[in-house]
């Protein structure tokens, strides 16, 4: 091996060939980059230059081409290929000698030690460190043992499969997931569409209602007003003929007709109308609104967190506002009454307009109608 080592073997590098192996015409094999660096040397640089075989000297002419027109040994390559394969083989069984080999003795390991599970020389049982241990015979230890590795070897075949079956199974759900959560985010984006309408919807009918009610009972007002507006209207005209009649057939001539008047008045209803049923409930309004939402079960203590974490809720559905939920019910009195507190105090803050009637009656004692509209409040403001 060594002999056809040198044969193959370049003559200038002194390595083994280096792929391609470039034949000259005198019959002597070089590398491709040891030729390239021979014709540098002797200033050959033109594709019709000349230079000299540097194992015989003699002169080689490139004919236009260049070193491209040198052919290749495509012999001395299959040898090379052939001869480097050959000489790993020979090298790994070398290397598989030397592992058998016991590197404090240089005898051959023909033994395993059962106390320390490692193979070891006849010298190391006789007189090394293994004198008092067990052995045995490194052949039937072998056996056994890779027996046993065989059988490992199956089992752990099993588990991989097992695991790769899993590991698909899990893929699967994976991707499930994937395709549900995107189905879930369109029934969200559609159901939920189609409450806000609902909701939407009702706002606007108790809104055209409101603004109906408003109406209705603001011009029962103001007509009130007006016909309270008589009785001093009628007092001014009385005083002014009194003070002011020329003679007394004028005086008896309206006279009689103050006189009429004053017993209409008289025997008609109260100019004093009660102005309570002229109110507007706004705990009505607001129970019309969420009929069918159950707040209660949506206030919770984690519900802040739970909102202020989600990325995807627009910014009227952030914590500061309430959440809501269809279930048929009406909420409960005390948390109504809460509701209401809060928006009176609200309308307090805001200084929202009040119209106010106010009547005195005998005892001096005031009676007062307050009537205060605040429309979208429950969609703007925050119940917690």
């Amino acid at each position: 091996m060594e002999a056809l080592g040198q044969v193959l073997s370049c003559p200038v590098c002194l390595e083994l060939f280096t792929p391609p192996v470039l034949v000259l015409p005198c019959t002597h094999n070089f590398c491709k980059k040891c030729l390239e660096k021979i014709l540098i040397r002797q200033n050959c640089s033109h594709v019709n230059g000349q230079f000299s075989c540097p194992m015989c000297r003699k002169i080689i002419h490139l004919r236009g081409r260049g070193i491209i027109g040198l052919p290749r040994n495509i012999l001395v390559e299959s040898i090379l290929e052939k001869f480097k394969y050959e000489l790993e083989n020979l090298h790994a069984k070398e290397q598989n000698q030397l592992s058998q080999i016991c590197e404090e003795h240089g005898e051959s390991m023909n033994l395993v030690c059962l106390t320390d599970d490692k193979p070891i020389c006849a010298i190391c049982k006789l007189f090394g460190d293994h004198e008092t241990h067990n052995v045995a015979k490194i052949s039937e230890v072998y056996v056994e043992r890779k027996k046993r590795f065989t059988q490992d070897l199956d089992w752990m075949f099993r588990q991989s499969e097992h695991a790769e079956q899993a590991r698909k199974e899990i893929e699967t759900k994976i991707n499930e997931l994937t395709y549900t959560i995107a189905d879930v985010r369109v029934m969200i984006e559609a159901v939920g569409a189609s409450l806000l309408k609902g909701i939407r919807w009702r706002m606007a009918e108790l809104k055209a209602k409101l603004g109906k009610d408003y109406s209705t009972k603001v011009e029962k007002l103001q007509l009130a007003a007006s016909e309270l507006q008589v009785p001093r209207h009628l007092y001014h005209q009385m005083k002014t003929l009194l003070e002011q009649h020329s003679n007394s057939v004028h005086f008896l001539q309206e006279d009689k007709l103050f006189r009429s008047k004053v017993e209409k008045l008289m025997d008609g209803n109260s100019l004093h109308q009660e102005t309570k049923d002229y109110h507007i409930s706004v705990g009505q309004y607001f129970k019309d609104l969420i009929k069918g939402i159950h707040i209660n079960n949506y206030i919770s203590s984690n519900s802040d967190e739970i909102l202020a974490s989600s990325n995807e809720l627009p910014e009227v559905f952030r914590p500061e506002c309430p959440a809501f939920s269809f279930s048929g019910g009406i909420p409960n009195e005390p948390f109504c009454q809460k509701v209401l507190d809060f928006f009176q105090k609200s309308n307090e803050i805001k200084q929202d307009p009040i119209q106010k009637v106010s009547h005195s009656d005998g005892n001096n004692t005031p009676s007062r109608m307050d009537i205060s509209v605040e429309a979208d409040s429950a969609s703007r403001q925050a119940i917690v």
